[in-house]
């Protein structure tokens, strides 16, 4: 993702200071002694990202930017950057120019995001966040966002304000505005396979539990078969049943529909039902008393 937004070229001179802003605007500010600002940022990407875009805007002749820098000699923790007065029109003043920004400009965006952005795919759903510093740079983002039709949430953490985007949609058209279509194109894959997986997950657990049911009803029909076969009263049991119960016990695990159409005619799944909990009514007393039951005629049974 990153390799993709440090690549990117800028169509113009104004695309590229747009950038540039946004990107300066995502840095934290380490200090300002009046005539010049310092900034500072742990990702060492936007860095290579400055370099290249600094050649885009034709900022060399004001400024050269490696002599703005400042790095730690163990190459480890935060770089600063220097803006001195000569290139102060690059801190915009947001209160001033909002009007300005009230355009759609994802360059000033993309470069804000690429400062203080990240984009989270974590075990369920997805969100793309920005986390800024000034309060006024997250209302012109808000501002812009909102334009463009995005939906975000809003909010103050950790002394930071930060703007989150949760639809997947919106954020695959985002990134496609940033010039990531390939990080786009990617994350709907990764959504397909996810929706995919998901899928199979319900369909096999689906599977298991329906699984789970028909061996447990079969259990206790072979138990009740069995049960009715040892029982006093079971030649009086009409055929229908005699044949359904002597079916369960030399087929132990099939299902209720199978064993329909073991039967003589072949009946549904509902009329094995049915017939099952007609033995149940007729084996319950018997089990209780010892005594035969009066049953219902076989014409009586479906």
């Amino acid at each position: 993702m990153w390799d993709e937004w440090l690549t990117a070229s800028p169509k113009n001179r104004a695309e590229a200071v747009r950038e540039i802003r946004g990107i300066l605007q995502g840095m934290a500010a380490s200090g300002d002694s009046g005539s010049e600002l310092q900034l500072s940022s742990g990702r060492l990407w936007i860095f290579r990202r400055l370099i290249r875009l600094w050649g885009e805007a034709e900022l060399t002749y004001i400024h050269d930017f490696p002599s703005l820098l400042s790095i730690p000699r163990s190459l480890k923790g935060k770089v600063f950057l220097r803006i001195p007065e000569r290139l102060a029109f690059l801190r915009l003043d947001l209160a001033e120019d909002m009007a300005r920004f009230e355009k759609k400009r994802p360059d000033w965006l993309r470069g804000l995001w690429g400062s203080c952005g990240a984009l989270y795919i974590p075990r369920s759903g997805y969100y793309m966040s920005f986390r800024v510093s000034s309060r006024e740079t997250e209302h012109t983002a808000a501002a812009m966002l909102k334009k463009s039709g995005f939906s975000f949430g809003r909010r103050h953490i950790q002394g930071k304000h930060e703007i989150t985007l949760r639809n997947q949609e919106e954020i695959v058209t985002l990134l496609a505005g940033f010039g990531l279509v390939k990080t786009s194109l990617r994350m709907e894959e990764k959504a397909i396979v996810r929706s995919m997986r998901n899928r199979a997950n319900m369909l096999v657990n689906c599977d298991s539990s329906n699984i789970r049911k028909s061996l447990d009803a079969a259990t206790r029909q072979l138990e009740l078969a069995r049960a009715a076969v040892s029982a006093p009263g079971f030649e009086s049991l009409p055929d229908v049943l005699k044949n359904l119960v002597k079916s369960r016990v030399d087929n132990p695990s099939v299902t209720l529909e199978e064993l329909g159409k073991l039967q003589s005619p072949p009946i549904s799944k509902s009329t094995v039902q049915y017939r099952w909990k007609k033995l149940e009514h007729a084996m319950g007393p018997a089990a209780g008393s010892g005594e035969r039951n009066q049953i219902r005629k076989e014409e009586d049974i479906p």
